[in-house]
């Protein structure tokens, strides 16, 4: 099901919109769509690190990024 939302844009960021969809090829709307998504994988991922730093820390586990991206490679 499609919903159409509104949104109110600063002048320059349309601008940069508007350029950006040009070059790709693409609708406003998808180079919205493809942003909000990247902001929500974002977002998620930083929630759920956070927690699990969290629950480590008190479980008198600490790790740095380095060693997180060590056990995963």
């Amino acid at each position: 099901m499609r919903n159409i939302v509104s949104i109110s844009l600063p002048g320059a960021i349309l601008k940069k919109l508007e350029k950006e969809a040009k070059e790709e090829g693409a609708s406003r709307s998808e180079i919205i769509k493809r942003s909000l998504a990247r902001y929500f994988f974002a977002h998620d991922l930083a929630k759920a690190r956070n927690r699990a730093i969290s629950e480590l820390t008190g479980r008198g586990v600490v790790l740095t990024d380095e060693d997180v991206f060590k056990a995963v490679s």
